[in-house]
């Protein structure tokens, strides 16, 4: 069903997650619930105190289907793989839910802000934080051999690869990790697990129609195909 739902919206044109699209608005509110939070505490403004809960209750209402979101690209650009950041962004995402919950159970109980209540607020904020540091980590965080200029097929192709390959697969070794290292890859006469040929052919129909356990890249445009075959040659 998941894959149903990303081969339609490929053929739409879009081809990106589908959770960053819902992203700003839960972490957007729990900016501003933080920030109007305080000012109704330091100021004993009573009237932004219902504007902080209210940007608490959109957050939590939000968070949900974001999450839900945020799951289903794990499971199809990263083939459910259990790698560090993705642990963390679960975790972040339940105790954000969690807190997000509490803080809008307890900011039904008056109009004046308490210190509980801005901690709780403090919370959902640092959680945010988490969340976004830990996906900005699976897209930058590993470090790609790229060339100086992105005119470079092959730097171009390493930028693909970190943003979409470098979670399952190493660079600098053949070492298992999710999937098989790449390093000389296209120096071997057969796929390292398939054992089909290695042809630039069959590595392009591989991402289309992928082995095993690996997810498919069909989002992938031909030019990025084409980037990315460069770099894995230089491996």
């Amino acid at each position: 069903m998941i894959e149903f739902v990303y081969q339609i919206l490929t053929k739409f044109g879009y081809t990106h997650p589908l959770h960053p699209t819902l992203t700003h608005v839960p972490i957007g509110m729990v900016i501003g619930a933080f920030l109007f939070a305080l000012a109704a505490l330091i100021f004993r403004w009573t009237t932004v105190t219902r504007t902080a809960r209210h940007c608490v209750i959109l957050a939590l209402i939000v968070a949900l289907p974001t999450t839900l979101l945020g799951i289903m690209d794990w499971q199809h650009f990263y083939g459910g793989a259990l790698i560090f950041p993705i642990k963390m962004k679960l975790v972040l995402a339940g105790v954000l839910l969690i807190f997000l919950t509490l803080a809008v159970i307890v900011g039904f109980f008056g109009e004046k802000f308490s210190t509980l209540v801005l901690a709780l607020y403090a919370l959902c904020l640092l959680s945010a934080v988490g969340l976004g540091y830990f996906g900005g980590e699976l897209v930058y965080g590993t470090k790609a051999s790229v060339a100086a200029t992105v005119e470079d097929p092959a730097a171009e192709g390493a930028m693909v690869f970190q943003q979409n390959c470098s979670a399952c697969h190493l660079t600098d070794s053949t070492a298992q990790k999710i999937g098989p290292g790449l390093k000389g890859i296209f120096k071997q006469d057969k796929f390292p697990v398939s054992g089909q040929p290695l042809s630039e052919e069959n590595f392009k129909k591989l991402l289309q129609k992928p082995f095993d356990k690996m997810p498919p890249f069909g989002h992938l445009t031909p030019e990025q195909v084409d980037a990315l075959t460069a770099y894995l040659k230089t491996l």
